[in-house]
């Protein structure tokens, strides 16, 4: 798209406080040579209502044409809708917290970054390098249910030169209903857990201006699974709902309990050689965010556990086919499985 957006309504963060005093010159010259700035962050939670990527132009990017299609819309990502809200004024929030181990809540990780720079090689040699890493009493992270949905022009917050209108995908009531224009597409339904090796825990290297070590972010660590817990995070293709249209009623589509885990449980899945960038634009390409491993990954297990596509009838229907019931058609998964010299790309809307 010619015109990209991220929109991030109520973004809430835990309440924090700096202190600051002036520097005499004495104290100013015993910080020069320092070797770089450490900065730590620590905040219980983050918790917001909507995100939006909004496309202002549609599909005119030249390899569809139709004037039909040129509308501005965007992605939300926010909470699910149907949930009864805590307040009468807002819908219920996406939050990111912790988990310990014992699978619990807690606050989030502290998040420490040490901060440099080096001349480097080369007339654009210089660069910064911000080396981010994890602490405290956390064996992971966890995003609450959430939906993914998409919406017209009408239900999309916007800045016009410096008048912000904000926006809702919500029609808040007694239930949370969406607005018309907006369309559930994928639902989450349970708490989404990334969890790391305790041995092991993920870091994250970045170099700004050159990067000597090729990419912008290069990561490092180990995870142990993802929706790890029973058989998975529960998540569901939305096609429309028990009421047709009435987000409020129970959803209708296709339905699977998704769950990925280091096959090796000791040693977790790897992330020493994946990176991500931004990669500018080249003649017939227009460029884009990348992320990829040039090397083998460690082996995984990837399952999409208790597949169900349309509603579940709870007892034998004469009305269907062979008065089946409406079930759940099995497992669907990968056992050892690696991936190598992996290369993705997401180019502009």
């Amino acid at each position: 798209m010619k015109k990209k957006n991220i929109l991030g309504c109520l973004l809430l963060l835990s309440p924090y406080s700096m202190a600051m005093q002036p520097m005499d010159d004495q104290s100013l010259s015993s910080t020069v040579g320092q070797d770089g700035i450490n900065i730590t962050v620590n905040t219980s939670k983050v918790e917001f209502d909507q995100i939006a990527i909004i496309d202002s132009d549609g599909l005119s990017n030249g390899s569809y044409t139709s004037t039909d299609y040129t509308n501005r819309a965007g992605l939300v990502i926010g909470g699910i809708a149907g949930q009864t809200p805590i307040t009468a004024s807002k819908p219920n929030p996406v939050a990111i917290v912790g988990i310990d181990a014992s699978n619990a809540d807690t606050s989030l990780p502290l998040i420490k970054a040490s901060i440099d720079t080096d001349k480097g090689t080369g007339t654009n040699g210089a660069f910064a390098n911000i080396a981010i890493s994890f602490d405290g009493n956390y064996s992971g992270f966890r995003i609450k249910p959430f939906s993914i949905y998409t919406a017209d022009a009408n239900n999309l917050s916007n800045v016009s030169g410096s008048v912000y209108t904000r926006k809702s995908i919500f029609d808040i009531s007694s239930a949370i209903k969406l607005q018309s224009g907006v369309k559930e597409l994928l639902r989450v339904k349970d708490n989404f857990d990334i969890k790391f090796l305790a041995s092991n825990k993920p870091k994250i290297n970045i170099q700004l201006g050159g990067a000597p070590q090729s990419h912008m972010f290069m990561f490092d660590g180990a995870i142990e699974s993802i929706c790890g817990t029973g058989t998975g995070c529960n998540m569901m293709l939305v096609s429309d709902y028990s009421t047709p249209g009435d987000s409020s009623t129970t959803p209708i589509g296709a339905s699977f309990d998704f769950q990925f885990k280091a096959t090796n449980a000791t040693s977790g899945f790897g992330l020493n050689g994946f990176y991500a960038g931004i990669m500018g634009p080249t003649p017939g390409d227009f460029g884009g965010i990348v992320f990829g491993n040039p090397n083998k990954t460690d082996e995984f297990d990837l399952s999409l556990n208790n597949v169900k596509l349309g509603n579940t009838i709870g007892t034998l229907d004469p009305n269907v086919f062979n008065g089946l019931q409406n079930n759940s058609i099995g497992n669907i998964g990968m056992k050892g499985a690696s991936v190598t010299n992996l290369q993705m790309k997401i180019s502009g809307m």
